[in-house]
């Protein structure tokens, strides 16, 4: 028996447990299946990363399999994410990650077109915090190692890569809140006049705009997908300040020199250290009461996004006019949750797939739930 041949098997063995009357169509999955396994045979770092710590997702909470939903069918098993085991993934810096996900998005992500061959900026970062005059519970700090998107981000966590909740930069709180988008900071001009105009009209409407301009000059040069020369202007803007207090030759918290800009805005102060020559952000330190966070920049580039970080979503695939018996093989082996309902239909042959809720091409995570629309018939 070959590997294709073992592979149906094994997946006939799985339907049959779930729903012993689908009849596998092994022309239509294996390959399916044998194109994502080429696509995952390219990574190497997070690949066997991912095969340490686990999978990336915890399955969604749904109805108990076997209940019986609208249309008269009932929801799918589906089988958990797999649980974690041996060392936890580190950053690629070697320092350990969180494992919260309470920045992973609630729903579907509908991403951009062409999202997995888009340009990310990927951002390493290492971070500590403390109270003054207290020890910190943790001496060791924590690793951060995101890249940001237009309309999809990701972010390492301590058991893989997983999509996170992409937020707007540059974000102001408020009855409004103001935030840009990652086409909007790709506009901002690059000359420091301009920017700082551009800043001022963009948080107008806060009353702040000041300091809201100040503040968030520090994080455009940081943490914000800035192109160099946006990041450029806006290093000359932030010390040009009047509030703003510049020194030479500053070590960060690695050793490495830089030149450090500090100021007071919002009950908080911040401290900035950039390598001017490089054009990078070094190190970003914040104060507010007894709490004080320093964040250590150790990577800033625009790059790729790696195929093992895209390969933590799961796209939802084209159901359009399959069979049920099929779209349940389809669910198994995307690890999503489907249930079924009906509508009639003039146009779509009876038992065949009108619709799916997402559509195709959201982005979900395991165990998501996915609503299939079955024909009828007229």
């Amino acid at each position: 028996m070959n590997d294709e041949e073992q592979f149906a098997e094994s997946l006939r063995t799985q339907v049959t447990r779930v729903a012993p009357r689908i009849d596998v169509d092994v022309t239509r999955v294996v390959p399916a299946a044998r194109r994502r396994r080429a696509a995952r045979a390219g990574g190497v770092t997070l690949t066997l990363a991912l095969a340490l710590g686990g999978g990336a997702w915890a399955a969604t909470t749904l109805e108990p399999p076997g209940t019986t939903v609208p249309g008269g069918s009932m929801t799918m098993e589906v089988e958990p994410s797999p649980a974690p085991s041996g060392p936890p993934v580190t950053s690629s810096e070697g320092d350990r990650l969180g494992d919260s996900t309470d920045n992973l998005p609630y729903g579907p992500v509908i991403p951009p077109e062409g999202w997995r061959d888009a340009t990310y900026f990927h951002v390493v970062t290492r971070v500590d915090g403390s109270k003054k005059g207290e020890e910190p519970e943790d001496d060791s700090p924590m690793g951060i190692e995101r890249w940001y998107g237009e309309g999809v981000s990701f972010e390492l966590l301590s058991f893989g890569p997983a999509m996170r909740d992409t937020v707007g930069y540059l974000v102001m709180e408020g009855n409004e809140p103001i935030s840009f988008t990652w086409a909007d900071i790709a506009a901002l001009p690059t000359e420091p006049g301009a920017l700082h105009d551009a800043l001022l009209e963009k948080f107008e409407p806060t009353g702040v705009a000041e300091d809201a301009a100040l503040f968030n000059a520090a994080h455009l040069i940081t943490d914000a997908p800035a192109p160099p020369a946006v990041r450029a202007a806006g290093w000359e803007l932030l010390t040009s300040l009047t509030p703003v207090e510049v020194e030479q030759d500053v070590q960060d918290a690695e050793g490495r020199t830089g030149s450090s800009a500090t100021f007071e805005v919002f009950d908080r102060t911040v401290t900035v250290i950039y390598d001017v020559e490089r054009n990078v952000p070094l190190q970003l330190e914040d104060s507010i009461g007894k709490m004080h966070s320093r964040t250590v920049f150790l990577t800033t580039e625009f790059v790729p996004l790696p195929e093992e970080v895209a390969d933590s979503a799961i796209e939802v695939p084209d159901l359009t006019a399959m069979t049920r018996e099929d779209v349940e093989v389809v669910c198994l082996q995307e690890h999503l949750a489907c249930t079924f309902t009906e509508e009639e239909s003039e146009t779509a042959p009876e038992g065949t797939v009108i619709s799916s809720d997402p559509a195709e091409g959201a982005l979900v995570t395991w165990g998501a739930p996915v609503t299939i629309v079955l024909s009828a018939g007229p």
